[in-house]
């Protein structure tokens, strides 16, 4: 099966029809749902991001009301604004009662620290007890709550856990948030003691897995001024804090929400790569993509199958074709049957028995036309040029050089020599460039020193064969309506210049004179190529006597084209197949 049968074709357009569909319903499948679901994914994630954002807010809430038991304690209260009183055993035992009620009412609490600023005493709840009173000083951050007026609550960004007392060693080796808050006296608002609140880090950390739909998406709980609370994910957290929802490199998307809680700014984010929320466009046409590939398999084998139900008639028409091209006006066409390969088989053959009756006739015929259409357009170049020879000659004849008007005959009666055998209608490119030559000899001779003429024929080209009478009217065409009597030789140019380019003979033919407007040459150009008579005397009689003999010999193969050079004058490119003598017919 060649790759130019109808056979290959067939398949390959119906492959085509399925192919290029697919292709582009996957394509267009992909950026559409892609779009989509990238716009689903980040509206899902905002929405998620926003309960997010409200849990965070909630949990710190209800932590911050947990130090608010204490006033509802009066008897701590009073030894908060009062001092141990008498008896520092039952005040030590009432606080430490009042902590650990707060340290077991939560499971997310890892210690609790209430300074009492009144003689600095610290006590500390953990692992199920309480420490003994020891002395402690406000840490740098306990400072700061202190003396923030605004605000009774202060949030401590991630830390390693520390201990409070004095009594043990740390813990364990962990990362903690701690909420401080201010006890204040309820008259004055004056401060009265520290209640610090460690909660490990796993449990914020817990809250933003919440929220993670792929380990390969980062979440962070940040607070103004590089706090960082919890951190899940390998992203790293961005320098500017604002609610956005923006794609930072177009390969990940960042959206952060934000809540304030006590004068204080929170900031919940989450880093999405681009490829998490494009997936389900990609799996859609995927599918698509497979359907489609399934659908084509099928359709080949259906066209393939198709195909050569179609195509054997037309081998054997073609077969049959070929016998007759080899002469064979026996075959039978009767195989095809009785459908429209059967119809058309026999309606050729009658087509080829009609064709044979007609061949030799109209054979016979067309070589008789083309001899006299050749003859004719000879006959209408000859007086033509003659005209002007003998009133060259006449004029000589009146200034009585009788020299200069012999060699004048002799010129011309060489030149009508070539002219009297109409049945010679291709020559060596040799003979017509003598003819040329022979012609401008005469034309030196009536205009001395008036005009510069250069011919261009290498010598390997010269026993090519060309049609007769192609080249001596180009430079009467010259001398007709380029040359100016008055010029000089500068003035008065004709370059004849011929080359073989591959298989084609090109001949370039310029002359000087005016410049021809382009509506002229187009006009010119159209008349010798639409007018089918020749008129005697009409302008671009001798350039159409030359179009014509090549469409007479080369057909299409021959081209003929007028122009003028951007410094005036005449152009003329002639191009037609370069054949030598040995091969010309």
């Amino acid at each position: 099966m060649t790759v130019n049968s109808i056979r290959t074709k067939l398949t390959g357009m119906i492959a085509l029809t399925i192919l290029i569909p697919v292709i582009l319903a996957t394509i267009i499948s992909y950026w559409y749902v892609k779009d989509r679901e990238r716009e689903r994914g980040l509206q899902l994630t905002e929405w998620s991001l926003e309960r997010g954002t409200l849990q965070f807010e909630r949990y710190i809430s209800d932590l911050s009301r947990l130090p608010t038991s204490l006033y509802a304690n009066r008897d701590v209260l009073d030894i908060l604004e009062y001092g141990p009183g008498l008896s520092l055993e039952q005040t030590e035992l009432e606080v430490r009662r009042a902590l650990l009620g707060m340290y077991l009412s939560r499971e997310d609490v890892a210690q609790i620290q209430l300074l009492i600023l009144e003689d600095m005493d610290s006590f500390a709840a953990y692992k199920m007890k309480v420490s003994p009173r020891s002395k402690k000083q406000p840490s740098p951050i306990q400072q700061q709550l202190l003396e923030n007026k605004e605000s009774r609550v202060l949030l401590e960004a991630s830390h390693p856990l520390v201990p409070y007392h004095d009594f043990g060693p740390i813990l364990s080796e962990q990362e903690v948030v701690t909420l401080h808050f201010r006890l204040d006296k309820i008259e004055t608002d004056t401060p009265l003691a520290v209640l610090s609140i460690d909660i490990p880090e796993d449990v914020f950390v817990g809250q933003l897995a919440s929220l993670q739909n792929s380990p390969d998406e980062s979440l962070w709980f940040v607070g103004a001024g590089d706090q960082v609370f919890a951190h899940l994910g390998t992203e790293p957290i961005p320098e500017t804090l604002a609610p956005m929802s923006v794609s930072r490199d177009g390969k990940h998307h960042r959206i952060i929400k934000s809540f304030e809680f006590e004068n204080q700014a929170f900031y919940v984010g989450k880093s999405i790569p681009d490829r998490l929320l494009t997936e389900p466009a990609s799996r859609t046409s995927f599918i698509i993509f497979i359907v489609g590939i399934a659908s084509l398999v099928l359709a080949l084998i259906g066209a393939t199958y198709a195909s050569m139900r179609l195509t054997t008639p037309i081998r054997t028409l073609t077969s049959n074709i070929r016998r007759i091209e080899q002469g064979d006006m026996t075959v039978s066409f009767d195989s095809l049957g009785n459908d429209e390969f059967g119809v058309l088989g026999r309606q050729f053959k009658l087509m080829i028995e009609r064709i044979d009756d007609l061949i030799q006739r109209e054979y016979r015929l067309a070589l008789e036309n083309r001899t006299n259409e050749l003859r004719a357009l000879q006959a209408q170049t000859n007086p033509h040029f003659l005209f002007n020879a003998l009133q060259s000659i006449g004029t000589i004849a009146l200034k009585g050089d009788g020299k200069t008007v012999y060699r004048l005959i002799t010129q011309l009666s060489s030149m009508m020599r070539y002219t009297m055998h109409p049945d010679e209608s291709m020559v060596t490119l040799r003979r017509e460039v003598d003819h040329l030559q022979s012609y401008v000899r005469l034309q030196h001779v009536r205009f001395p020193d008036r005009f510069c003429i250069e011919i261009d024929v290498p010598e390997e080209l010269q026993t090519l064969v060309v049609p007769k009478m192609i080249l001596q009217p180009l430079a009467e065409n010259f001398f007709k309506h380029g040359f100016e009597r008055d010029g000089s030789s500068t003035a008065n140019r004709f370059l004849l210049r011929i080359r073989q380019i591959g298989p084609e003979l090109v001949v370039h033919c310029e002359n000087s004179g005016q410049k021809i407007p382009n509506n002229q040459l187009e006009a010119l150009q159209e008349r010798m190529e639409q007018t089918t008579e020749l008129r005697y005397g009409a302008e671009g009689t001798g350039l159409k006597n030359i179009r014509d003999r090549l469409m007479l010999n080369y057909k299409r193969e021959a081209e003929f084209m007028l122009a003028t050079p951007e410094t005036g004058g005449f152009r003329i490119v002639m191009r037609f197949p370069a054949v030598k003598e040995a091969d010309a017919s």
